[in-house]
Formats: structure tokens, C-alpha cells, sequence
């Protein structure tokens, strides 16, 4: 089965919400009006609501029934400014806890962290940075796992490939490869690739995990 079909099979009729901070960036508003006409998800969009529904408009996109949140004027401002401060422990007064989430992908990650929503998809405007800073600031790794990874999929025919680390690590040590091998397959699992080893690291960062 087509992976993006796999994809929408796990997940639809779940009530999985996911928001998305790019709320004004054409190429997301087209899959997200996709994805809700045909029931896959719940999604939330990030951004003036306005400015969103004039893109949306512009480019015939129905996002009938998607919930648009604004980060510079919701009314879970407050609240999520002192969440924010309380997990940075410190690391941020409450003058820069109120400004943060009123960034997007901050918003949005702290709409994650409280649970309101079930995860956040980013990065087809926002740089690779501007995506993980948040989550490493506010939902961290999980335990036993020393740093974050990359990952893309590509599939050709009924072959899929998946990719690591390509985006994020520059130059990893061997322990640091090894973990990220390891998380790498359980992320191939995840999204129903067998991992074959050995793995067959060509040029140094790139894993290979094949599926036949």
C-alpha cells in the first residue's frame, strides 16, 4: 500500500488534532482543506484568521470546519506563558515566557506540551531551527535518548526508503551515530518499514533502512 495511504488509514477516524503553525502558506492550507474533507484529522492553523482565509480564498482551498488560532491574541495567552515558564525552569523571565508563545511554533508546541492538541507538523516555511528549538526547549527528548535526529522517507514503487540524520547532526561520533541508528529504525517502524541490518552508511551520516 501507497505509504500516504497507509498513513491516512492509521490515523483516520482517531480524532487526531494537529496544528500547524504555517497557517498562510499555500502548500499547507491545500493539505490541510485535503485531510479535513475527508475526515483524516482535526487540524488547527496558526495565524491571523484574516490572513489566513484571504490565502485560502485566493486559492479556492475550503477550510470549512478547520479551527484558526491566532498566538499574538488567543485567550490561553496567559496560560500558556506560565507553562512555558515553569518548564524552562528558570531559563526565561516572565517577559520572555509572554513573547515566546506568541511566536507560532511556539504556540504551537505549547499546545502540544498541554496536551490540546496531539502534535504539530512545521518546516515547509520556518527553517529547520526555527522547528526543533522549540521542541527541544519545551517537550525535550525522551529519556535515554542524548539528542535529536532527522529523518526523511522516500518511496519508489513498493520500495520505501528511510533517511537519517540529514539535517541536523553536521558531524556526529560514533556513539552519537549509533543512537541515532537505533532511534532511526524505531522511527522506520513507526511509519511500517521492516529495518534490514546491517544498515549501510553511505557517505558517513546517511543510514539506509530498506523494506522489500
Amino acid at each position: 500500500m501507497d505509504l500516504f495511504a497507509t498513513l491516512e488509514q492509521n490515523v483516520k477516524g482517531k480524532g487526531v488534532t494537529i496544528v500547524f503553525p504555517e497557517g498562510t502558506e499555500p502548500r499547507i492550507l491545500g493539505a490541510v482543506a485535503k485531510l479535513q474533507s475527508r475526515g483524516v484529522i482535526n487540524a488547527v492553523l496558526l495565524g491571523d484568521p484574516a490572513a489566513i482565509q484571504q490565502v485560502a480564498a485566493a486559492h479556492d482551498f475550503d477550510i470549512t470546519g478547520v479551527t484558526i488560532r491566532n498566538p499574538e491574541t488567543d485567550p490561553d495567552l496567559d496560560q500558556l506563558a506560565a507553562a512555558f515558564l515553569a518548564r524552562r525552569h528558570g531559563k526565561a523571565t516572565p517577559e520572555q515566557a509572554a513573547s515566546a508563545v506568541r511566536d507560532a511554533t511556539y504556540f504551537g508546541t505549547m499546545l502540544v506540551y498541554t496536551g490540546a492538541v496531539d502534535g504539530l507538523v512545521s518546516g515547509a516555511v520556518h527553517s529547520t531551527a526555527n522547528t526543533v528549538r522549540p521542541a527541544l526547549q519545551i517537550i525535550k527528548t525522551k529519556p535515554g535518548v542524548s539528542r535529536t535526529s532527522g529523518a526523511f522517507i522516500m518511496q519508489r514503487g513498493d520500495e520505501r526508503y528511510l533517511f537519517a540524520d540529514t539535517a541536523i547532526n553536521i558531524d556526529p561520533s560514533a556513539d552519537e551515530l549509533a543512537e541515532i541508528a537505533v532511534e532511526s529504525a524505531a522511527t522506520a517502524k513507526a511509519f511500517g518499514i521492516d529495518p534490514k541490518w546491517p544498515c549501510y552508511p553511505s557517505p558517513r551520516r546517511v543510514l539506509r533502512l530498506e523494506t522489500w
